[in-house]
């Protein structure tokens, strides 16, 4: 689970963002760290939820180049499944094959095809 530093200053207006599992430190725009957990307070049942959310969303932002803003107007409206299906697609695009979010059993490619294509 990741730590959220907010030490906001009259001259500092960024949150910081430690995660030790997965060797990860964000330091984020602090009013777009309140808009994203604001957003995910109002739709998750509880705070931990709303802040673990928070924080993959700034990590796909980070790992993929989409301002965070962008990401959130895409996942709002959406329903818990569809928030969920975005959040799991982008988490799995930077993470290890093997330890996919969303699956309980890995997908096995036919090897009959797999064995035809150059990768």
């Amino acid at each position: 689970m990741a730590r959220v530093i907010d030490a906001r200053t009259a001259v500092d207006q960024t949150v910081q963002i430690f995660d030790e599992f997965y060797n990860f430190n964000l330091v984020v725009n602090g009013s777009e760290y309140d808009i994203v957990h604001g957003y995910f307070r109002s739709v998750c049942e509880t705070t931990q939820i709303a802040e673990n959310f928070t924080v993959y969303l700034f990590r796909i932002s980070q790992e993929t180049g989409i301002s965070v803003i962008e990401l959130l107007r895409y996942i709002q409206g959406k329903t818990k499944l569809e928030t969920n299906t975005v959040i799991a697609y982008y988490l799995n695009s930077f993470r290890p094959k093997s330890t996919l979010y969303g699956f309980g059993v890995l997908p096995l490619p036919n090897q009959a095809v797999a064995r035809n294509i150059v990768t």
